[in-house]
């Protein structure tokens, strides 16, 4: 199969696991909330929080064994896949035995420092322990899911993750039947991991993944050094990163308390998961990208990166005007009226989900060169700052000052160093990634933005959220929808989709590309 129809397929698949997943919130969150009060709930949102922090203890190896296995994959019979492959894996079991005790220790001095309810804190202990077994098998057993991705092989990934999600939700259920209450989630987490550990190793298996037989080598210290070589940059970055997307919810829970937090949970679940699907993208596109890079065909290369940027910019203005325009009359409605998130925090998202989809193109890309250098640093220091400046804005601003540190931020630090780092690996001008890239976004916003903002006007003169909501999404769907495909997408892909498209949609797709703009 030829790399495009590769990412194609890995791109569809992604989306249809995104589907899932967001099926699976938007009933397991209302499910959650029928058996448990919201500070219990609050618990849970707080331990995803938590978990982010956990993992960290991975030390960025587990990406530098994905990506290192990219570079040895095109020579399996030569042992050094197998030492790759054997030393990653010994390297992974050891960090996900130190997960479970590190967060053993940990889960009653937490109880304390974030003030936990005293009648919640033998919950939250119990929670955090038995969440933590399910990360550590997970962090453990993650050897599996690094040889899918540099074989490109990120369809077989949804697929499982889309069975597990039924698997899991199916358990929730019945262990909230059985009466476990909080625990329920984590019971459920635990026994899903299981079920999709087992599976993951039986394709590898399958597929031939694994290196042939007598061809295993050894763990070797060579194989380590240069795991730990690239992991420890790695590391850096996802500190950096946590602290800059997960650390919302502790800050609330520290300052605001557990119905800030549990609000915040609430609202920002629709941002969450679109930013997932417009992120899947660039995440898709990593594995043949580092290919191209391993084999040398820079034309290529800076050909289909720009196509994904432009992509990337485009979908994420659509999504933005989207979240904008309905996530606040959806929670109400999805919430059954439990949870109020005012409409102008999604303003905000949608602000920081555009800034966030496009810088985390460009930095995925520079991971993926192994040319971390300062990189290492940006996004650290970042998340130092926000922490900071959240921590004291939120005690005045609420949930928007939070927001507002966020997209101060990203723009502050780790956005200008991608650009500029992007802008030094193709030998180009910063203007012509900030401008020449995004006019497909631009052109596409300047259309789509007024549309919604009008829509939104007269939308407030309607009292009942759900036909708000509707109204919305129907608009999105439709109209929004049509712009996206016929003002977004680039000239290139247009063409490219044409062309490679099935037949019976070629009518469909001449139909909406007819008259586009030609530029970008």
């Amino acid at each position: 199969m030829s790399r495009f129809r590769r990412v194609v397929h890995n791109i569809t698949s992604s989306y249809a696991v995104l589907v899932a997943t967001a099926i699976y919130a938007l009933a397991s969150v209302p499910l959650a909330l029928h058996y448990l009060s919201k500070e219990a709930f609050a618990l849970w949102a707080l331990m995803s929080s938590i978990g982010g922090y956990l993992n960290l203890i991975d030390f960025g190896m587990s990406s530098s064994v994905a990506r290192i296995l990219i570079d040895h994959k095109d020579e399996r019979e030569s042992g050094v896949y197998g030492n790759v492959v054997k030393t990653g894996w010994m390297i992974l079991a050891v960090q996900g035995l130190l997960l479970f005790t590190v967060a053993f220790v940990l889960a009653p001095i937490l109880s304390e420092l974030l003030k936990i309810e005293p009648d919640l804190r033998n919950d939250f202990i119990r929670l955090m322990r038995w969440q933590s077994a399910a990360l550590a098998l997970s962090m453990a057993t993650q050897i599996s899911r690094h040889l899918l991705f540099a074989h490109q092989r990120l369809d077989i990934l949804s697929y499982v993750q889309m069975v597990t999600l039924g698997v899991n939700f199916a358990l929730q259920w019945l262990f909230f039947h059985l009466q476990t209450g909080v625990l329920s989630l984590a019971w459920s987490s635990l026994a899903s991991t299981l079920f999709a550990v087992a599976l993951f190793f039986a394709l590898c298996g399958w597929l031939g993944f694994f290196p042939p037989r007598g061809r295993w080598g050894h763990a070797s210290r060579s194989a380590f050094k240069e795991i730990f070589a690239f992991g420890k940059d790695l590391f850096l970055v996802a500190v950096g990163g946590q602290l800059i997307m997960a650390s919302q919810t502790m800050i609330i829970t520290r300052v605001l308390g557990l119905q800030a937090a549990a609000l915040w949970a609430v609202g920002t679940k629709t941002f969450n998961l679109i930013l997932q699907v417009v992120c899947r993208v660039a995440d898709v596109s990593c594995p043949p990208l580092a290919e191209m890079m391993v084999r040398g065909e820079r034309a290529l290369l800076r050909q289909r990166y720009q196509s994904v940027v432009m992509l990337t910019g485009s979908l994420s203005a659509f999504a933005a005007i989207g979240l904008a325009l309905c996530n606040s009359s959806f929670v109400t409605v999805w919430t059954h009226r439990q949870f109020a998130w005012p409409s102008g925090n999604d303003l905000l998202l949608g602000a920081w989900l555009i800034l966030l989809s496009i810088l985390h193109a460009h930095n995925c890309f520079v991971l993926m060169s192994k040319q971390v250098r300062f990189m290492r640093y940006i996004y650290f220091i970042e998340g130092l700052v926000f922490v900071a400046a959240a921590f004291v804005s939120s005690r005045w601003g609420g949930l928007p000052a939070v927001i507002v540190c966020s997209v101060i931020c990203s723009i502050c630090f780790s956005g200008a160093y991608g650009v500029w780092r992007i802008a030094r690996y193709f030998d180009c001008p910063v203007s012509e990634i900030v401008f020449n890239w995004l006019v497909p976004m631009f052109r596409l916003t300047a259309v789509l933005g007024p549309l919604a903002l009008l829509l939104r006007w007269a939308l407030r003169f309607t009292g009942d959220p759900l036909p708000q909501f509707l109204i919305a999404c129907f608009f999105c769907g439709t109209l929004g929808f049509y712009l996206f495909l016929r003002l977004g997408l680039p000239q290139s892909v247009q063409r490219e989709l044409m062309e490679r498209a099935p037949r019976g949609f070629n009518p469909l797709l001449r139909w909406v590309f007819v008259g586009a703009g030609h530029s970008g």
